[in-house]
């Protein structure tokens, strides 16, 4: 598998002339995970790419944190402020259910094609997704209005972390082990064909 050329702000990279890219410079300010992702979802894969380091503080800020990170955090900190820490008993939403099995089947060809980009966007796509279903069950209100509501609701977002944590994997390493470890799980995600994947999350 090969690529396009890489740019560093329009300009070619030359080494020789100190206009690089260090892994060291990234290192002491990043974690490896948002490196690694920010150029599996923004590398030149089909044409030449450029890296900018405001798109990459952007994507940075804005995926990881704002979308992914925001989701887990909002969620399991509810959990330990008005459960104790402890998970409640809930029901799947087979809607939701539905989608996370489809997009194990997706993300699994788009890998497998050595398509990164679509198979982060995918994902990000269901972050956002992960995100609005939080907002609409309002479990701040129903955890006084409707206890049976509420439950589901966090039990729901704890099964979507676990999966999310999986279909990350590859791109969130260090990520991945450190969110099943919050939830005291273990998971594996191994791909079996182009159209069957198996998750145990």
């Amino acid at each position: 598998m090969s690529s396009e050329y890489l740019t560093i702000e329009g300009r070619k990279i030359s080494t020789s002339q100190n206009y690089a890219i260090w892994v060291k410079d990234l290192l002491e300010k990043y974690e490896p995970d948002s490196i690694r992702c920010f150029f599996l979802a923004n590398g030149p894969e089909k044409k030449d790419g450029d890296f900018s380091w405001r798109e990459y503080v952007h994507n940075h800020n804005g995926l990881l944190l704002g979308a992914y990170g925001n989701f887990v955090n909002r969620c399991l900190a509810f959990i330990e402020k008005y459960c104790d820490g402890a998970v409640p008993d809930g029901a799947d939403d087979p809607d939701v259910n539905t989608r996370i099995d489809s997009l194990f089947i997706s993300v699994g060809t788009q890998i497998e094609k050595g398509a990164f980009k679509d198979a982060i966007a995918e994902i990000f796509d269901f972050v956002r997704e992960a995100n609005k279903f939080f907002d609409t069950e309002r479990p701040w209100i129903t955890r006084n209005t409707d206890k049976t509501a509420c439950d589901h609701t966090l039990y729901q977002c704890v099964q979507i972390i676990a999966n999310l944590a999986v279909l990350l994997s590859p791109f969130l390493t260090f990520s991945f082990e450190k969110v099943l470890g919050w939830l005291n799980i273990s998971g594996r995600w191994r791909y079996v064909s182009a159209y069957v994947t198996e998750r145990q999350p």
